[in-house]
């Protein structure tokens, strides 16, 4: 069983990473993988999950074990696939996601690609008494301060990152168009603001 690799990151994509070790380049499917651009060309940790299928198998990664055992956690509800689960991870708002599950804020759930409203109130109801154990060990995220312009390279990624998530390209476009990126420093940023613009619109 896969644990976590370490390696030397060699691209990132929308919707993943191309990680080198012992030469050989894996790509790993990951929630927002823009966090590690900074990391290009240097040596990472990535924690790991391997999903088989009939005729697939795919590596889904994660900057730490905490968002590891929440996605574990995710695709342990019937309905909620890997893919379902990374959408939702993608956020990367790991207690806020906490808080909507013991809070039982299904319209905040439910506005992921893949999560309707049934399947929202099974993630409530399957994992409201186990996602607390996670709480103190996910740490909350700063807002960034505004900034001037808003560059286009940013939201190009921005769209196809979105895209890839599974929203639609009519819902991208309204995103980019309405929600204020003028506070995203990099992409992965620009993403949280986007999914967390999408949650409480």
């Amino acid at each position: 069983m896969f644990e976590y690799m370490i390696g030397r990151l060699i691209d990132v994509y929308a919707n993943g990473l191309v990680v080198e070790n012992a030469g050989i380049g894996y790509f790993i499917y990951m929630a927002n993988p823009y966090r590690f651009s900074s990391q290009q060309g240097q040596e990472v940790k990535v924690w790991l999950y391997l999903s088989v299928s009939d005729n697939d198998r795919r590596f889904y990664g994660f900057k730490d074990a905490q968002e590891k055992a929440l996605f574990m956690q995710l695709i342990s509800v019937s309905g909620i696939g890997p893919k379902s689960a990374l959408s939702i991870l993608t956020l990367d708002d790991n207690p806020g996601l906490i808080r909507a599950i013991q809070t039982n804020d299904l319209n905040f759930l439910s506005r992921f690609p893949g999560v309707g409203k049934k399947t929202a109130q099974r993630i409530v109801l399957d994992l409201k008494d186990k996602v607390g154990d996670l709480a103190p060990s996910l740490e909350v995220k700063a807002t960034v301060p505004p900034a001037e312009n808003q560059d286009q390279a940013l939201m190009t990624d921005l769209e196809e990152a979105l895209l890839s998530l599974g929203y639609s390209n009519r819902e991208v476009k309204r995103v980019v168009k309405q929600a204020d990126f003028s506070g995203a420093e990099n992409t992965a940023e620009a993403i949280r603001m986007a999914l967390r613009y999408i949650t409480k619109s």
